[in-house]
């Protein structure tokens, strides 16, 4: 038999078909939940290229997926579960710290439905952001064990610098706000780095690991100067954040941009990150 479960919590509606006999997993999994990025709406990439999000399930864990682009906050999870706040709707003008309250809020929630929970936070591109800016901001309520960067811009990026710049001058469209706080420079990016220590304070046992890439197309000579990079985010941007722990892969930061290059991987292509990101959410560093 299954049953359907409606909860309404602070105006996020939770709603799943799930076995009747309980929510709760008999075995006490750790819940990981993967972050999108800028202009990722549904799945975002974790289930493009070597499926990051099939081989965490398969390794054990109940995996949710975040997303917050174009469309409600919703929060969707492996054992079937999804929290979904309706009164919201993203959009790239949506501010980082609003979308990093709206995960606070859903974190909350699944913690009213399973307790007090494991958990390993994946943040990909500036999903990163949004998880950093909550963590210096908010306190969860579970065991917070692990919390991976993945190509996320704490330095900004000069690609977003250029886009904002061109969107001021009319030349492009439907970038929106975003861009600008992910500017080297902005007030988003000097308030985030002016505040690290708070993770610190609010999650002293957590983990925290950073990813960069090194693939360094060929148009990093204009962006970066040279200067290693995954396409969008320098080494030095990615990991310009505290952290216990930092690898660098040959990738790229999206699989969008693979197309422009000759032969390179992003990280969602790439099978050496998803095995260092299993090692690593099992407690191997």
């Amino acid at each position: 038999m299954y049953g359907l479960v409606v909860i309404v919590i602070a105006s996020v509606v939770v709603l799943s078909i799930l076995p009747d006999a309980s929510f709760a997993d008999m075995n006490n999994p750790t819940y990981v939940l993967l972050v999108n990025g800028f202009h990722d709406p549904g799945n975002g990439q974790w289930m493009m290229g070597v499926n990051i999000y099939s081989q965490l399930v398969n390794a054990g864990f109940v995996v949710g997926i975040v997303s917050f682009y174009l469309g409600p906050f919703v929060i969707n999870l492996s054992n079937g579960l999804q929290i979904t706040n309706n009164s919201y709707y993203g959009t790239n003008n949506t501010p980082i710290e609003n979308i990093s309250y709206q995960l606070y809020l859903g974190i909350e929630n699944l913690t009213e439905i399973y307790g007090n929970i494991n958990m390993d936070i994946v943040g990909y591109s500036m999903g990163g952001l949004v998880v950093s800016y909550m963590l210096e901001n908010y306190q969860l309520p579970v065991n917070l064990e692990n919390v991976i960067f993945i190509g996320t811009p704490f330095g900004g990026t000069p690609y977003a610098e250029v886009v904002s710049f061109l969107q001021g001058m009319g030349m492009l469209k439907n970038y929106g706000y975003q861009v600008k706080e992910m500017s080297p420079g902005s007030n988003f990016i000097n308030n985030l780095q002016q505040n690290e220590q708070n993770i610190t304070n609010n999650y002293p046992d957590t983990v925290i690991i950073t990813y960069a890439g090194d693939s360094t197309p060929w148009w990093a000579d204009v962006l970066f100067h040279g200067i290693q990079d995954d396409g969008v985010v320098t080494i030095q941007s990615a990991t310009d954040f505290y952290h216990n722990y930092q690898y660098v892969f040959h990738a790229l930061h999206t699989i969008t941009i693979v197309n422009y290059t000759w032969g390179d991987y992003s990280y969602f292509q790439d099978q050496n990150v998803a095995n260092t990101l299993i090692n690593n959410l099992e407690g191997n560093y």
